[in-house]
């Protein structure tokens, strides 16, 4: 009898824990003006914010694909305060757009801002098992298109204008979901190389060699990384159950570019001067000549378009802030031609 109520109590606490858990996330995913949907299957549970939606009124639609890093959606500090992780502000659009972002798997919605910012580690100090299981572009894709195909069914989405933008990692997730999709109204592609991961280190070693007084050990890095894109196998799904050497072929054995000669539809590809891993995106209208391309190209600015800042002493400063700006150019684009007013 003694068991059966220590048993009970523990049960009892545990689910206290968990709905106190809940009804934390809860509370942070309401005060930044989203609200939680979950798609579920028998083997899986793809978890999406939307901004909270007037149901009388479709609006157009932006999924945001965020990039390689572990992180919540949402970051708290210990006042209460809270943050998205959107780059860029989005309350002055949210009368024009309705915005979307994907949770990544095994990663809670929710976390602590002095904890998590730089990636959410679990109670082990390691990236949990089941975000590493599913990092790779096959399952990113998956989701993305399991939200498109869901959000194209809500009446308050307007059907001929669901956008996809991804950054970074988020750029090839958008460039494979674009295959041949034509629920996607306009696809946004920012800060990525155009081929692959490997053609970032090739690009970065060969511009390293042009300031080096002998560039054979860098030359040797390049055969070295063009003979392992080389050496990736036709059918990666073997390796499925070798999560870390899947994951890298997943993300290396597609190049982005044929994705985009699959779309039928508008593409924007934006990136920064400064963001060395991005400059073949210079090769994309020699590449796709035949594709509705349009290049945002934007001097100075790093992958995340910061700009460092230098006094008139030559001292550095805060590197200066230009998301905003960028994602003002990029609404404008999304607009043109394409809303109904």
């Amino acid at each position: 009898m003694l068991f059966k109520i220590k048993l009970f109590f523990i049960i009892f606490l545990l689910m206290n824990l968990n709905l106190f858990s809940q009804n934390e996330e809860s509370k942070y995913i309401s005060q930044n003006g989203f609200s939680q949907v979950n798609i579920i299957s028998k083997k899986d549970t793809i978890s999406f914010l939307t901004t909270n939606v007037d149901t009388k009124k479709a609006k157009p639609t932006i999924l945001f694909l965020q990039g390689s890093l572990p992180k919540p959606i949402i970051f708290h500090d210990s006042t209460g305060a809270s943050v998205t992780a959107f780059p860029f502000e989005i309350d002055t659009y949210l009368k024009r757009f309705n915005f979307v972002v994907i949770a990544r798997h095994g990663i809670p919605i929710v976390g602590s801002y002095e904890k998590d910012t730089g990636g959410y580690l679990d109670k082990n100090g390691k990236v949990p098992a089941e975000y590493v299981k599913y990092d790779n572009l096959k399952y990113r894709t998956f989701q993305a298109k399991s939200v498109v195909d869901y959000l194209y069914k809500q009446k308050w989405v307007q059907k001929d204008s669901i956008f996809v933008i991804g950054h970074s990692e988020g750029y090839r997730v958008a460039a494979k979901l674009s295959e041949n999709n034509r629920k996607i109204a306009k696809l946004v592609c920012m800060s990525a190389n155009p081929f692959n991961r490997i053609a970032e280190y090739v690009l970065k070693s060969r511009i390293e060699t042009l300031s080096t007084a002998s560039d054979s050990l860098l030359q040797k890095e390049i055969e070295s990384d063009i003979k392992s894109f080389k050496n990736i196998p036709k059918d990666i799904e073997v390796y499925k159950n070798d999560y870390e050497d899947y994951n890298w072929m997943s993300y290396n054995s597609v190049l982005s570019f044929d994705s985009f000669s699959k779309f039928k539809n508008p593409i924007l590809v934006t990136y920064g001067t400064e963001d060395r891993g991005s400059l073949n995106n210079d090769l994309l209208p020699f590449l796709l000549r035949k594709t509705k391309l349009t290049m945002f190209v934007y001097p100075d600015l790093d992958h995340n378009y910061s700009k460092k800042e230098i006094d008139k002493n030559g001292n550095e400063l805060e590197n200066s802030y230009h998301w905003d700006r960028v994602f003002k150019d990029i609404q404008n684009w999304l607009l043109r031609n394409s809303m109904k007013e």
